[in-house]
Order: structure tokens, then C-alpha cells, then sequence
């Protein structure tokens, strides 16, 4: 049994509002200033760590990017 183009949009209409009212006022994914920090400085001795190797162009690319090259730290 096919649902109607209206209830389709009903139901469509009620999970966009569900996800707003969960990105408004839900529990929100948050690090701690240690975690921010520890992750930083993790980036920060891999960095050196290539300047120090001599890979210069590998340290400055990966000091160009948002994250230091730490993705899913």
C-alpha cells in the first residue's frame, strides 16, 4: 500500500521539525579545552617532528590545514 504525496510531505515535514528542535535545544557534542589542547599539541609535535626529518613541504601542507592533519583524532 502507497502512502498519499500528502502524507509522504506530513511525515517528511515532521522529521525536519523533530531535527531542528534537536539541533536547537538537544544535548550537543562538545570536547573538553584538555582534549582540544591535547589534540593540538599532538599535531603540533608531528609537525616538528617532520621539520626535524627534513620533510619541510609534508610539515607546511599539513600546517596549512584546518586540522594539522589530525582528522578522527
Amino acid at each position: 500500500m502507497s502512502k498519499s504525496e500528502i502524507a509522504s510531505f506530513r511525515e517528511q515535514q515532521a522529521l525536519q521539525e523533530e531535527a531542528t528542535r534537536q539541533g536547537l535545544y538537544g544535548p550537543a557534542a562538545v570536547a573538553s579545552h584538555a582534549a582540544i589542547t591535547a589534540r593540538m599539541q599532538r599535531g603540533a609535535e608531528r609537525i616538528l617532528k617532520l621539520f626535524e626529518e627534513g620533510n619541510h613541504k609534508e610539515a607546511i601542507v599539513l600546517m596549512e590545514t584546518e586540522t594539522w592533519g589530525r582528522e578522527g583524532d
